[in-house]
Parts: structure tokens; C-alpha cells; sequence
């Protein structure tokens, strides 16, 4: 059983609440069923691994921050100090059962060098119970988390909750032919400042054709609904063409494209828009030592400060890791599109951000695999309603019991 950190790294990752307005919009925050394997996948050298069925240790990490408030002017510089403790349990460590349950929970707590009055307790936890038999599968799964930090889209410190909850299914209709459907329920709910949360439904139907044992391809139908006191209902319908590609353990690719009908109920003009969504992920081993990931992923959130205002992100992360003889490096971009598009009548028109990020991290295992080092270095520049730098400079320590 291979467990990490990847949750209370998570919760303290520099850019982690800087995308908590877009965080809601995630139908499978868990990735489950996921084509690609994700990073937490990768053998990077940090194996952390318990025997058993329960395992738990406890982490520290220290993120400095010269831009903490991400102003244009005025900047000011932040040491957090995060005690961050963490408990995995899985009931099916071997694999084969009909019935699992895996289970994350950790709590957090953060506190600020300059700006005591910050501290907070933070917590992320979730549940996934699957059932597996014959040529079906299914996945209900509940994830909760509670953060605090500086969000990108509202331009100030905030304090929220996001819930999400679902199901996920998949089968096997024949050798070559599988349909898969779900649903899932998302909110988030600031805690401080005026800001509005939303509510997120998705639904969706498709299916895989299985074209050559290295290509499948199909159609997928998605409706997604969206509520915030801010925009009012917007629904939205997708009709999505999913390809997936996959050579041996090397290259791993699947991409999902199409229009996208929606329409909002604080439109006055009834001006039903038609878009086009999408995302793509992609995993190539170039060789036994380099990694290259990528992920495209667009999104839609109703504006959490702007009142009739729709905010449609593109997020593009490319990354390459390095396998030392110990541990791993890495080295990668982040960048995000988030265009404002009024739904209604408002009082004045709102620029588009840019927000790019450049970094570097280090990953190195201690003590036989019962203590992991991480850490990273961050520059971040922003160009919108402000244009603002940072850089975040992180390091922190986990030990498994």
C-alpha cells in the first residue's frame, strides 16, 4: 500500500488557495477513474509506504511569500508555519475486493509571522466506498475541504469551505465498447469578506469505443448547472468528443473536446452563448530518468465579487520530473486565462487576468522512507485588474508512523 503526504501537502502548497474560487467547478477532486495516472502516481523516489491497512504521520512546512496580499503596490512579506498531521486508511491494500473503502482526513493548523490574527485551523478530508464486480464499476465518494490564504480571483485573503460529493459508474457492454455516467454536487462558502459561493451540479453520459488496442474513442453529453446569488442559474450543455491514447507505460494521453451551450437566467437579452470546452492530460516517460506531465483544463464559476459576471478559466500546467538515485526534482509552468463574461446588466466592465507561475521543487526521502524533505521555489506574476509578482520559497518535512 503506497501512501504519501499528497493531502497535507496539498492543503499548504503555495498555489493550493490561490484557486479556491475555481476549486467548486472539479466534479472529481479525488481524480477517480482517471485515464492518466497522476503525479501522486509516479515512482518520484518519495515512497512513504506503511504496511497495513491504516497509516499516519505528521508533517511541518514553512511557505515565505514576499507578495502575501498580492498587491500591485504596498507589498508585503509572510512566513507561514503550517503543523499539518494526517491519517490514510484503506480496507483493500492488495486489490480484488468487491467492496473498498479508502479514507484521507487532515487537519492543519497555520500560523502567520506578521499577520498573527490570521491563524487558522484548516482540515481536508474524504471518502471514496467502491464496488467492483464482473464488467461493472462504481465510485461514491465525498470530499470536504476548509482553507484559508490569498485567492487569485477576489484579490484578497479569505477563509471558505467546499464540498463535493458523487458517484461515478463504468461498464463493460461488450469486448471492445464500455459506457460510463456520474454525478456530483459541489458548494463553497467564503467565510470572510463579501463574496458569494456557488453550487455546482454535473451530470454526464458517454462511451468508449476501443477503435485499436492503443486508441479508444467516444461521445460524451454533459449538463452542468451553476447557482450563485451573483449571476443567478446558469445551465450549460456540452457535447464532448473523448479520445485516449496509451502506448505501453510510456505515453498516456486523453483528451475531451466540443461545444458548449449555456444560458443564464439574469440575461436579460437572452443571450444564449455557444463555446467551446475541453480538457487534456497527457503523461510521457521520455526514459527511466525524465517524466513529462501536462493537463488543459477549462472551467466556468459564477464571480464570487462581481455582480452578473461569469468567469471562464484555462489552466495549463506543464512539468518535468527528474528521477534522482534519492528522491526527485522537478521544474514546470503554470498558467491561467480567466476571462469575465457579463451574463446580465452590471455597473462596469471587468479586465481578464493572466496569471503565470514558474517553478522548481525537490523531493528527497530519509530515514528508510519514514521521513520525506519537500520543497520548492515559486515566481509568480500576474497581469489584469493588477499587476502583481511574488515568489514563494517552501520547505517542509514529513514523517509516517
Amino acid at each position: 500500500m503506497a501512501i504519501s503526504a499528497s493531502m497535507a501537502i496539498l492543503l499548504i502548497s503555495p498555489s493550493y488557495a490561490e484557486d479556491f474560487t475555481l476549486m467548486v467547478t472539479n466534479p472529481d477532486p479525488l481524480g477517480l477513474g482517471d485515464f492518466v495516472p497522476s503525479d501522486a502516481d509516479l515512482d518520484l523516489g518519495i515512497e512513504g509506504k506503511f504496511k497495513g491497512d491504516l497509516s499516519y504521520g505528521i508533517g511541518i512546512y514553512s511557505v515565505y511569500n514576499s507578495n502575501f496580499f498580492q498587491t500591485e503596490d504596498n507589498e508585503e512579506s509572510e512566513l507561514t508555519t503550517s503543523l499539518v498531521p494526517w491519517l490514510h486508511y484503506i480496507s483493500d491494500p492488495e486489490g480484488g475486493a468487491m467492496i473498498s473503502v479508502v479514507a484521507n482526513y487532515s487537519p492543519s493548523w497555520n500560523t502567520y509571522l506578521e499577520n498573527s490574527d490570521l491563524n487558522a485551523f484548516d482540515q481536508a478530508g474524504n471518502i471514496t466506498l467502491s464496488f467492483s464486480g464482473g464488467k461493472s464499476h462504481l465510485d461514491v465518494f465525498a470530499h470536504y475541504v476548509e482553507i484559508s490564504g490569498t485567492d487569485r480571483l477576489t484579490g484578497a485573503f479569505v477563509q471558505g469551505t467546499i464540498m463535493t460529493a458523487g458517484l461515478r459508474a463504468t461498464r463493460q457492454i461488450a469486448s471492445r465498447t464500455s459506457l460510463n455516467a456520474g454525478w456530483s454536487y459541489s458548494i463553497s462558502e467564503y467565510g470572510s469578506g463579501d463574496y458569494e459561493g456557488a453550487e455546482v451540479y454535473t451530470t454526464y453520459f458517454g462511451g468508449l469505443w476501443q477503435a485499436t488496442p492503443r486508441i479508444s474513442l467516444g461521445p460524451t453529453l454533459r449538463y452542468t448547472i451553476s447557482e450563485s446569488d451573483n449571476t443567478g442559474t446558469c445551465d450549460a450543455w456540452a457535447l464532448l468528443f473523448e479520445a485516449r491514447y496509451h502506448v505501453g507505460e510510456r505515453l498516456w494521453l486523453s483528451a475531451s473536446i466540443g461545444p458548449e451551450y449555456t444560458k443564464n437566467s439574469n440575461d436579460t437579452n437572452n443571450d444564449s452563448g455557444l463555446g467551446l470546452t475541453g480538457n487534456l492530460t497527457a503523461r510521457y516517460v521520455i526514459n527511466e530518468r525524465w517524466t513529462w506531465t501536462n493537463s488543459l483544463r477549462s472551467a466556468t464559476v459564477p464571480a464570487p465579487d462581481e455582480t452578473n459576471y461569469l468567469v471562464y478559466n484555462v489552466a495549463f500546467n506543464t512539468a518535468l520530473h527528474r528521477q534522482l538515485r534519492s528522491g526527485s526534482f522537478g521544474f514546470g509552468l503554470q498558467y491561467d486565462f480567466s476571462e469575465y463574461k457579463d451574463v446580465g446588466d452590471v455597473s462596469s466592465d471587468v479586465g481578464n487576468e493572466n496569471y503565470t507561475s514558474l517553478f522548481v521543487n525537490y523531493q528527497r526521502p530519509l530515514y528508510k522512507d519514514r521521513v520525506s524533505f519537500n520543497t520548492e521555489v515559486r515566481y509568480t506574476f500576474n497581469e489584469g485588474q493588477e499587476d502583481w509578482s511574488q515568489w514563494q520559497v517552501s520547505a517542509g518535512l514529513d514523517v509516517s508512523f
